[in-house]
């Protein structure tokens, strides 16, 4: 088993661009065939909840998640080694302990068992399109869970889990109780699951090169972005980021003042961890915007590069921009030019 990723607990003429480039990539999802598992290990935890699981237990959730259980009790919950002879002690005591049984029940009564049906329709559907524009990768199969809020999404070699109590809506009470900032609330929402499940998968599929500057960094995630525009096109925009329909509005308004502060202040090339972090990380506002400016404001930014890139670039398919190393290229081609 390797733990490849977890994702912890992150214009008029645009619109046009985009309903375009949706269209663009429409495939024929009934006609593709997809061997593919979606499961709720979630469910069967709320079955035996309180009282633990005994060795048929055990042995029944070995057989039904080969892959997932070995990755859940050693890489997204840490209780320990599955050849341990205390991993079962470890994972009864998590399974009885009285805040554990709440979310259990909490995710229970928000999700109950075929609930998940049109999400999990999305997904197949979006994994459908991911596999004829890249038949050779690997197709995961799907496992709702519970983690404590320790991941949203976690992923390995064949699996592609999703962290229920990470979607329980902004109200919920135990998310301040635990620490979790505010800003971060509009994101627990059930709208983002399907999105922030295929970005999860992407992310672990195609990595990053080490020593990235801004633009770089800007490029990857932009690419990120437009693959989930591409193959989910009946999501709204604002979801790829993370964002509130505000959010997204904020910087379609500001689109000229966003990219030339970059050009301006000759950020695209920073190399400087701290710089990179203020415009590509996980932050309520980014300092020194005006106010109302969303955090991560450089995966927008790289959308808006890719989707021009590929707006004045036809002959250039998904696998290929994927295969692009060179931000600079994309730069250069993308004819990218906002009004001051």
């Amino acid at each position: 088993m390797r733990l490849k990723f977890i994702l912890p607990i992150s214009l008029l003429a645009g619109l046009t661009l985009f309903s375009c480039d949706s269209k663009r990539w429409d495939v024929a999802t009934g006609k593709v065939i997809l061997e593919q598992d979606y499961k709720r290990f979630d469910v069967d935890l709320y079955g035996v909840k309180g009282e633990g699981i005994n060795q048929e237990d055990w042995a029944y959730l070995s057989e039904k998640y080969p892959n997932f259980f070995p990755l859940y009790l050693e890489g997204i919950m840490g209780f320990a080694r599955t050849t341990d002879p205390l991993v079962s002690k470890i994972f009864n005591q998590y399974l009885s302990n009285k805040d554990i049984l709440e979310v259990l029940e909490k995710v229970n009564k928000s999700y109950p068992e075929g609930s998940l049906k049109p999400e999990f329709t999305r997904l197949k559907n979006a994994f459908k399109r991911y596999h004829y524009y890249f038949p050779e990768r690997v197709i995961p199969n799907v496992v709702t869970m519970t983690a404590a809020f320790n991941y949203a999404t976690a992923a390995d070699d064949k699996v592609l889990a999703i962290g229920l109590d990470m979607y329980l809506g902004g109200d919920f009470k135990v998310y301040p109780q635990i620490g979790i900032p505010k800003y971060k609330f509009q994101n627990f929402d059930r709208a983002y699951l399907v999105s922030d499940a295929m970005k999860a998968w992407f992310l672990t599929e195609f990595e990053p090169e080490g020593g990235q500057n801004l633009l770089q960094q800007m490029v990857y995630y932009g690419k990120v972005a437009y693959l989930l525009s591409a193959l989910l096109p009946e999501q709204e925009r604002h979801l790829f980021f993370n964002y509130s329909k505000e959010n997204l509005t904020w910087c379609e308004d500001n689109e000229g003042p966003i990219w030339f502060h970059f050009i301006d202040l000759e950020l695209l090339f920073a190399t400087e961890n701290q710089q990179i972090r203020k415009y590509m990380g996980d932050a309520p506002f980014v300092a020194g915007f005006p106010e109302g400016s969303p955090g991560r404001v450089g995966h927008w930014v790289g959308f808006q590069l890719v989707s021009s890139f590929m707006e004045n670039n036809p002959d250039v398919g998904l696998k290929e921009l994927m295969e692009i190393q060179d931000a600079n290229r994309i730069l250069r081609k993308s004819n990218y030019k906002p009004q001051r």
